[in-house]
């Protein structure tokens, strides 16, 4: 009943949606800029890890990104929302988009590598096809897309019984929390569309702010004994609030509101192989054949999906 719920909720939300327009040459060449900011952002709490918990990342790249475009608004002249209707969604954003996956991002990454926290985050497209059904209805479920579906799915359950199976409770953990992250992202895109009316910065700074809110009082209970905030770990919690956080919601807040949630979920394509990338740049680290074979699996069932897409178009 849960469920049917909060679908029927996200389908009357998204009945006032503004129409998305067909992607062109500069959305692509955003995607993949896009993909490999965030694909540096797994390595750069990897190495954050080494010295700060991870409340202390998940909330260090929030607030200093609500600072970061606070300072922009103000620069630019402009005004936030003055409406509760807006306000209420930029809470519920804050809370999907921001407060909850970068905490459990950070969490889960004590326990799995950036490459496999990447791999997790790449199972976004498929349920956002699912949600998108219901919710927006901008594309139908058909066979093709089914199938799809399945064998991205079977990536994940590769990863996940490779834990089960071999008693790794910890990282088993760290992929479940990876995969809840996964759905605040797909519901906070919907909710995007929802206030495309809203000025991408303002929309961006705004859901920061939120969420830097929601997570203060947790502050509270964190031990900062023993924490060396002159440290090169520390720069690399700048980086993720400057570029992967900051930079990069504006160009994804742009991408939704503009060629939709499903166009902005095929980041999954390239995510993990600039991961993969970076954490060999950095850390020499090589993935092993059971994440190569859940990325393989993702990674058919993506193109299978974008085959029918392309056959659709051209009937």
């Amino acid at each position: 009943m849960l469920k049917i719920a909060i679908i029927d909720i996200f389908y009357c939300w998204s009945k006032n949606i503004k129409t998305i327009r067909e992607p062109l040459a500069i959305d692509y060449t955003l995607l993949v800029v896009l993909s490999a900011i965030w694909g540096s952002a797994f390595v750069s709490i990897e190495f954050a890890l080494n010295s700060f918990p991870p409340f202390v990342i998940a909330f260090g790249r929030i607030s200093l990104a609500a600072l970061f475009l606070i300072i922009i608004i103000k620069i630019k002249n402009l005004s936030f929302p003055n409406d509760f209707k807006t306000w209420s969604f930029l809470i519920l954003i804050g809370l999907l988009n921001n407060a909850m996956p970068f905490y459990l991002i950070s969490w889960g990454q004590q326990y799995i590598s950036a490459s496999t926290a990447s791999v997790m985050l790449a199972i976004g497209p498929f349920i956002a096809l699912i949600v998108s059904r219901y919710v927006t209805q901008d594309e139908d479920i058909t066979f093709f897309k089914l199938v799809g579906v399945f064998l991205g799915f079977s990536g994940v359950f590769v990863l996940l019984g490779d834990d089960f199976m071999n008693g790794n409770e910890n990282s088993l953990y760290g992929k479940l929390a990876l995969l809840i992250a996964v759905c605040g992202y797909i519901a906070s895109g919907f909710l995007i569309r929802k206030i495309s009316y809203v000025n991408t910065i303002v929309c961006s700074g705004s859901m920061f702010i939120t969420a830097t809110l929601m997570m203060l009082p947790f502050v509270f209970f964190v031990d900062f004994k023993g924490i060396d905030f002159i440290s090169y770990s520390f720069l690399a919690i700048i980086y993720l609030a400057v570029v992967p956080t900051a930079g990069a919601s504006l160009v994804r807040i742009k991408l939704v509101q503009t060629v939709g949630v499903q166009f902005m979920s095929q980041v999954a394509y390239l995510i993990p192989m600039f991961a993969i990338l970076w954490s060999w740049v950095f850390f020499d680290e090589v993935p092993n054949k059971i994440i190569l074979l859940a990325l393989g699996l993702i990674f058919l069932g993506l193109f299978i999906r974008k085959i029918r897409l392309n056959k659709n178009k051209k009937d």
